[in-house]
């Protein structure tokens, strides 16, 4: 199994659309499937955060 490009992703995601959707639906599917596809690999990569260091960021906000 191959990977995908995020061309071929991104043609996968719009064909899935109806044939009548708006451009800014279609502007904003390509835009959470790049921030899903970002968090993957950040996830991949071990960049994530616990629980508990979430918690005790949220509280100096």
């Amino acid at each position: 199994m191959h990977a995908h490009t995020a061309k071929q992703d991104a043609i996968q995601a719009i064909e899935q659309l109806p044939d009548d959707v708006p451009l800014d639906e279609i502007v904003y599917r390509l835009y959470v499937l790049d921030k899903v596809q970002r968090g993957l690999k950040d996830v991949d990569a071990g960049n994530t955060s616990s629980a508990e260091e979430l918690a005790r960021e949220i509280e100096t906000w």
